[in-house]
């Protein structure tokens, strides 16, 4: 076969290959495309406005803690081990454009019917009702994958928090995660993607988070849970966030992916005894390093992260370490197991008030020295095609935390989730 033959047969292939393609079926819809395209209110991509699109999300949990020891020993007075929330309850609204614009906003509710909080035998019910973000987004064209996003934004630290909430694996992010995990704030992201394997981004945002000492007549918007409000004056000050991760051996079964986030935050710097008048840190400490690592091959799924931080937000000014190692299985289409190990160290600088229940339940204190927590889970999913479109979540987890030389907590908590995300 001489070599014109040879190109001849190739491009006969090449053009039969693509046929193929063209003619290839769609992947069938099922019931999720149905609610997606039903909360879809307008689409046309030859118009200035090309989609408006309704999102909603929810999460309904039940959690149970169950000290080590007698129940009457650990749990505060008046308490019950049991708490049932609307973890999530958001409805959002995203709109595109033709010019590469993106308005996006969440509402929420939290907190509903119920949870009890108890606080000298009082008990409390929680809820809240505002914005948990407000921005639009805008392409950068003559830069291929430059967008810069201004307005109320989710701050992105740590591998666990910067997985999004409709996606995240476990019923609650890990004590690594809440450590630093920060409710949105106003602020600009500039974020650079120029392929599918790298991408950049930076944030600064405004710090309005005083919750314990603060400048006579400040408000705490964002602690009082008024959400779309904010008072920046020369108390509000601010951090920043940069980061950046790298994806490779990519093949159709996997990936692995390496990450770093770095976080500052430029508040007022104090140590013990704290200064009146200072805010506490946004970030619950004054510098905060994030390392990750994910490894993803067929039906194992493995997630790292390696988090050290400088002069946290517990008076003491002092440092600590921690590490999250997540392996997951998918035992079926349907159906994936978890498994979570949390550990943090620090002289009364880990934040065991990180997760949500123990120590608005218990008399254990907020911070300690070190902390342990195991995790397993069962993920069950209603598609197989949108995993988080709608899951049942199972999840015990085992903590042990240390203070002063002494166990100070030990305890499992039991936890049950409805999630779905359209």
């Amino acid at each position: 076969m001489n070599t014109y033959s040879i190109i001849a047969l190739s491009a006969l292939l090449a053009a039969g290959a693509t046929a193929a393609e063209a003619t290839k079926p769609a992947a069938p819809k099922d019931w999720t495309d149905s609610v997606k395209d039903a909360l879809t209110v307008y689409q046309d991509k030859d118009t200035f406005v090309q989609k408006v699109k309704f999102a909603w999300m929810e999460q309904f949990q039940v959690a149970d803690i169950q000290p080590a020891g007698p129940n009457g020993s650990h749990l505060k007075p008046g308490a019950t081990p049991v708490n049932q929330e609307f973890r999530r309850s958001w409805v959002g609204l995203n709109i595109d454009f033709a010019s590469g614009t993106k308005f996006h906003t969440w509402g929420r509710i939290g907190g509903l019917p119920y949870r009890c909080t108890y606080d000298g035998g009082k008990v409390k019910h929680y809820s809240y009702t505002n914005l948990f973000d407000i921005w639009v987004s805008q392409d950068i064209k003559p830069v291929k994958g430059l967008t810069v996003k201004a307005g109320k934004i989710k701050p992105l630290i740590t591998t666990d928090y910067a997985t999004p909430s409709s996606a995240i694996y476990c019923v609650e992010r890990s004590i690594v995660g809440n450590q630093y995990g920060l409710d949105s704030n106003w602020g600009v992201d500039i974020t650079y993607a120029p392929n599918k394997q790298d991408k950049f981004y930076v944030q600064l945002c405004a710090n309005d988070r005083a919750v314990t000492d603060k400048a006579p007549g400040h408000r705490d918007v964002y602690g009082d849970g008024c959400g779309f409000k904010g008072e920046f004056g020369w108390e509000d000050k601010c951090y920043a966030i940069a980061a950046a991760s790298h994806k490779f051996a990519v093949t159709e079964d996997g990936f692995q992916a390496v990450s770093a986030q770095y976080g500052h935050d430029f508040n007022n710097v104090y140590h013990h005894p704290r200064k009146k008048g200072a805010n506490c840190y946004g970030l619950n400490t004054q510098d905060v390093v994030s390392l990750g690592y994910e490894y993803k091959q067929g039906k194992f799924h493995l997630l790292t992260n390696l988090v050290s931080s400088f002069e946290t937000n517990n008076g003491d000014g002092g440092n600590n370490i921690g590490i999250q190692v997540q392996p997951m299985y998918s035992i079926c289409p349907h159906a994936d197991l978890i498994l979570r190990y949390a550990g943090m160290t620090g002289h009364n600088s880990c934040k065991l008030a990180a997760d949500r229940y123990i120590c608005t339940q218990t008399t254990a204190p907020s911070w300690v020295d070190s902390i342990h927590t195991f995790y397993v889970g069962v993920d069950v999913y209603a598609s197989a095609k949108d995993k988080n479109a709608a899951k049942l979540m199972f999840g015990a987890e085992f903590a042990h935390a240390r203070k002063g030389g002494q166990s100070c907590y030990d305890g499992w908590e039991f936890t049950t989730a409805l999630r779905w995300n359209f």
